[in-house]
Order: C-alpha cells, then sequence, then structure tokens
C-alpha cells in the first residue's frame, strides 16, 4: 500500500487549508517559528479549527512567503 497524502479543503471556498508543521515546512522554518510569528502578526493569520488543528489558508502562506523572499533577495542586491 502506497502512503496516502491527505489535504484539507475548505468546502466553501476550495482552498487548501495548512496546519502549521506544513506552513512551517514550506516556509523554511521551524514549526514553533511559525506559529510565534503568527501570534505576533508577522505572518498569515489562521483562518480555522478543525478537530484541535490550528489551520492557514495556504494561498495566504505562498503570498507571505513569497513577500519575504523577495525582501531577502532585495537585501542581499543592496
Amino acid at each position: 500500500m502506497s502512503p496516502m497524502h491527505p489535504k484539507i479543503i475548505d468546502s466553501e471556498t476550495g482552498r487548501e487549508l495548512w496546519t502549521a508543521i506544513e506552513c512551517a515546512r514550506f516556509s523554511g522554518t521551524a514549526r514553533g517559528t511559525f506559529t510565534s510569528y503568527a501570534g505576533r502578526d508577522r505572518a498569515p493569520r489562521p483562518v480555522a479549527k478543525l478537530h484541535g488543528l490550528t489551520l492557514w489558508d495556504s494561498k495566504d502562506v505562498r503570498e507571505w512567503v513569497e513577500k519575504r523572499n523577495a525582501a531577502k533577495r532585495q537585501n542581499t542586491e543592496e
């Protein structure tokens, strides 16, 4: 049996929702770092809770990571 890779999709918007671990993995941070950023408004705010899991809109996280990467690139070019 091959491993499964479940995804959480919002039934109203069709958007993929990510756990803190998925957000951290995508952003290249530790889970605790990502949740700390989110708690201090330095990362996207969570959009839902499901069975004790805090969830973020993957689109918001992708946009946040792109902005962070662009800022890093700009700082290295200066």
